[in-house]
């Protein structure tokens, strides 16, 4: 069984992280590596954010997820709420397992009485099979200080100047990624307010805001094969 929407949802959600803030911004890093160090440091200190991400897949359809993360490392744990064209499907990653909930038609399909299967990283199962490869990446790359490594590796500072982004005061970074263009936002402690790349834009806010994700009971649990 394959979930609707999944793979679309996780190509997007490569860009998740960070938040956002009022303070009087910092003076900037002067390149990406330095940039990617600012806002690592935030992050950490941080600990929790909730994100937006707005894009549109390669086939056309509008991808909107919603989502709130706790960052610790190996023990990152993530909710989500993902609309593919219009239908919505909840994530929740934790103790290194993602949990997806299935949708009333693939309860039928599958003929259970589970509300949620999950994904793991070389799982048999059809939806592990097809997706557990990619969830592990997307995972690694849900946290907003290996996201902003990521630019950092890819690209360059080409400017950088204070901004006002919806009411809070940041600075506005543009890079390039090796021809692509990419742009950050980071508020006065260094964290991530929103970040630009491509058909993707991802808003953060409410750091180190009161955040508890928790996995479903094993009773709520099925098979997807």
């Amino acid at each position: 069984m394959r979930a609707t929407g999944f793979a679309v949802v996780c190509t997007a959600l490569l860009l998740l992280g960070g938040c956002s803030g009022e303070e009087k911004p910092a003076a900037p890093p002067a390149d990406a590596a330095q940039l990617a160090s600012a806002a690592g440091a935030g992050t950490q200190k941080a600990r929790s954010s909730k994100i937006a991400l707005e894009t549109t897949a390669e086939d056309g359809r509008k991808v909107v997820v919603t989502s709130s993360g706790l960052y610790e490392g190996a023990n990152s744990k993530f909710s989500m709420v993902a609309e593919v064209a219009g239908e919505k499907r909840d994530l929740i990653y934790a103790d290194g397992v993602l949990y997806y909930h299935l949708s009333d038609t693939q309860v039928q399909e599958l003929k259970t009485d589970k509300e949620w299967v999950k994904i793991t990283a070389g799982g048999k199962d059809a939806l592990s099979a097809a997706n557990g490869a990619l969830m592990t990446d997307v995972v690694e790359k849900m946290d907003p200080t290996r996201t902003i490594e990521r630019i950092s590796k890819s690209g360059k500072v080409t400017k950088s100047e204070q901004a006002d982004l919806n009411g809070t005061a940041a600075t506005h970074y543009v890079l390039d990624l090796g021809g692509a263009p990419a742009e950050v936002w980071l508020d006065g402690e260094q964290r991530p307010v929103q970040v630009s790349i491509g058909k993707a834009t991802v808003k953060y806010d409410s750091w180190a805001s009161d955040v508890v994700i928790i996995a479903p009971p094993p009773e709520a649990i099925g098979d997807s094969r």
